[in-house]
């Protein structure tokens, strides 16, 4: 072990999941050697199990080893040259601050063989010196890194998707497995989604592009009647519940505590059956979300059967196996 050279390995892990894209090695004769640690470094998280998060400068010092001012060096060339693309999040206090990811290629279509660079034409020597580059690709390797026309479109989608917080694989699964124009009309309608409670997160995306039974035009015409109906309501003072004969006070008072505002006959009829079962639906129901309260306790009482156990097991006697009936068998 050298301080300056640093450690020795041997050998390496043949990769199973982490690959070097195609397009890294063909501008293998036009990077720096910073530009190259920062390109793997955000291939390995692109690639990394349940990770995918976007890099920071800190984490990119980290990973490569590299000086800050490398970092940066590195990080400019590489988005300059197409590798790499930036996103902007709230940091400390409401700072804006930058993170980093493999800017994705291809998404939609088929990838095609690499052409490999002949050779690294003479003008093309790197500066190291120098924070940029003038990228001239010619012959094959300009051919092979041609975009088609609507890659553009399919980098701007994957860019939205993951601004809303879906993980970089999922984003490029959902543009190459469906149409960009049913992708796009869903973002559109996500906002909507999230303002009306119907989205709890970016999985209501997920799941709205990907089964096909999602018809964009119903969907959004649920939405407007769903935001239509949440304006009455906020403009309209809520009506109390109307009190129902033969329902006691507690219970109606139980009913408004969890949002009840409809019809109070189904209750009554089932506490007519069993007051014991609407009673515990009742106090099932007030240790739910809000929002679910009443939707919950009207399901649990149609079922008829009584609610998932709340309580906390009682624990186990410690003299359990002294003064049970195999007691005497033990030795203690």
């Amino acid at each position: 072990m050298n301080d300056d050279f640093g450690p020795t390995i041997k050998g390496v892990t043949i990769p199973e999941t982490v690959i070097l894209p195609p397009e890294v090695i063909q501008l293998l004769p036009w990077m720096s050697l910073a530009e190259l640690k920062i390109t793997i470094a955000a291939v390995a998280r692109l690639m990394q199990v349940g990770g995918a998060e976007p890099i920071t400068l800190s984490e990119f010092e980290m990973l490569t080893g590299l000086a800050r001012a490398s970092v940066v060096e590195g990080i400019e060339r590489a988005m300059q040259r197409g590798l790499l693309t930036r996103f902007e999040i709230s940091g400390y206090q409401g700072h804006l601050a930058y993170v980093y990811e493999i800017q994705p290629r291809f998404i939609g279509s088929k990838i095609e063989p690499m052409k490999p660079v002949k050779d690294k034409p003479r003008q093309a020597v790197v500066d190291e010196s120098e924070s940029t580059t003038n990228l001239n690709l010619t012959g094959a390797a300009a051919e092979n890194l041609t975009a088609d026309p609507g890659e553009a479109r399919r980098n701007n989608l994957y860019a939205r998707l993951r601004k809303i917080g879906i993980y970089p694989k999922t984003a490029a699964n959902l543009l190459r497995s469906n149409d960009p124009a049913r992708v796009e009309q869903f973002l559109g309608l996500y906002p909507l989604a999230v303002q009306t409670g119907r989205a709890a997160g970016p999985g209501w995306l997920v799941t709205a592009v990907t089964d096909a039974s999602w018809d964009p035009a119903v969907e959004q015409a649920d939405l407007e009647a769903r935001l239509a109906d949440r304006r009455t309501r906020q403009a309209e003072p809520a009506e109390a519940p109307a009190p129902a004969q033969g329902l006691p006070q507690k219970v109606l008072a139980a009913l408004r505590q969890i949002g009840w505002n409809g019809d109070t006959a189904e209750v009554l009829e089932a506490y007519t059956r069993s007051k014991k079962l609407v009673r515990a639906w009742l106090e099932w129901a007030a240790t739910q979300p809000p929002e679910y309260q009443a939707a919950r306790f009207r399901n649990g009482l149609r079922s008829g059967q009584m609610p998932p156990a709340s309580g906390k097991r009682r624990p186990a006697s410690s003299r359990r196996y002294v003064a049970g009936k195999y007691g005497e068998y033990i030795n203690h």
